[in-house]
């Protein structure tokens, strides 16, 4: 089972908790890292940069971790967790678009509505938390790109070198 790091913010808060004890429940290991109680004049920010950190060193430590925000404003917590460098946070709302973002862009963080239905919620963190980055050079190359980016400010263009028998054949 996976690490999972959960927090969120007011707008949030119940749904999070419930979704924490789930995962729990379902023999995940479960880091919450938002407030212990209901705090109506809390900040996503800080939830959200908090939760991509953990992923990203837990990740880069070889640990297989993802990160759970539950927030009033999905948008704006995907905003804030993307500014870890690292961390690719999205915000879906459903299973298969749970699986599409690890398959495409391995991302490691999901935001989730205050206000979704708990069960589509957890199907759609069963869904993200068991789907794995597809082995597809252009994938790797698009995510190499942003994170040239985010280091250095510039993308030089990562070119892969296949070697013949990866070169993709077309079966007609």
């Amino acid at each position: 089972m996976a690490r999972i790091h959960f927090a969120a913010d007011h707008g949030g808060y119940e749904l999070g908790r419930a979704l924490e004890e789930r995962a729990r429940s379902g023999g995940h290991e479960v880091v919450w890292h938002g407030a212990e109680a209901l705090d109506p004049g809390d900040d996503y920010p800080t939830f959200a940069i908090r939760v991509g950190g953990t992923v990203v060193e837990d990740q880069d430590a070889g640990i297989d971790a993802f990160g759970v925000l539950v927030v009033g404003e999905p948008v704006a917590g995907v905003v804030a967790a993307n500014k870890v460098n690292g961390a690719r946070a999205v915000a879906v709302g459903s299973p298969v678009a749970a699986i599409n973002a690890r398959r495409v862009v391995d991302a490691n963080v999901l935001v989730v509505d205050g206000v979704a239905v708990e069960q589509g919620a957890w199907l759609t963190i069963a869904a993200f938390v068991g789907a794995h980055m597809e082995h597809v050079v252009e994938h790797g190359r698009r995510i190499l790109q942003i994170e040239e980016y985010e280091n250095a400010g510039t993308i030089e263009g990562w070119a892969v070198q296949l070697e013949p028998e990866q070169e993709p054949r077309r079966h007609e």
